[in-house]
């Protein structure tokens, strides 16, 4: 095995808040490429008017799309920020608790409909970070790092 991955230094550090009405994935995209962001940890609490996250179907190679037209605590959003086709990517995933506090959760897609969200944004330095589709998943992934020989 061969190690091919440069450490990543912290970069500038943003707290913010995302606005009721506001498409959260779309958001978080347009705050990326606003300031120039391309590698970095995405982390995020708040509360939601609608969700729309999906489960990836190995089979089909397609996310199942699952629509929450309800009031949902978003108890987390976790996630990175990377290149794809040279524009900055979040690929987030989600965990949600709704009114009777029964969990949900999934790959962040957008028409997730913002209440109020707090997020928090560390970006990395260092050799930019892209994603490739990958021919057998199908996804947009990064490349790995261990040439097994």
């Amino acid at each position: 095995m061969q190690a091919q991955e440069k450490p990543y230094l912290t970069g500038r550090t943003f707290l913010f808040s995302i606005l009721k009405g506001e498409d959260l994935l779309q958001t978080l995209e347009a705050f990326c490429l606003h300031h120039g962001i391309e590698c970095g940890i995405i982390q995020g609490i708040g509360a939601l008017d609608q969700a729309t996250f999906g489960i990836y179907n190995h089979k089909t190679k397609k996310y199942n799309k699952i629509v929450k037209k309800e009031d949902m605590e978003m108890l987390s959003l976790a996630g990175d920020i990377s290149l794809f086709d040279d524009r900055p990517m979040t690929h987030s995933h989600i965990i949600l608790s709704d009114m009777e506090g029964k969990s949900w959760g999934g790959h962040l897609m957008a028409g997730t409909k913002v209440y109020s969200a707090e997020i928090f944004i560390q970006e990395l330095t260092g050799d930019a970070k892209s994603r490739k589709k990958d021919k057998a998943t199908q996804l947009p992934l990064w490349p790995n790092p261990v040439a097994l020989r």
